[in-house]
């Protein structure tokens, strides 16, 4: 699977509610992991995520302010 598909997969997934998606999505933007980092990308769905009680969001967060 390319990532362009792989970024779809995780939306559609995060669209439906699943949290995991959405804390996966915000790491692969914080890494650059489709294609260019993005940080703005990164924090919102970070934000999304860390709202619906996602430790791993919660520290990506904080990661983003010194970024």
């Amino acid at each position: 699977m390319d990532k362009k598909q792989k970024l779809l997969d995780l939306i559609d997934k995060a669209g439906k509610g699943s949290i995991e998606a959405a804390e996966e999505i915000a790491v692969g933007y914080f890494k650059g992991e489709f294609g260019e980092k993005n940080h703005v990308k990164a924090r919102k769905w970070a934000s999304y995520a860390a709202k619906h009680g996602s430790e791993v969001a919660a520290e990506l967060i904080e990661k983003l302010k010194d970024a």
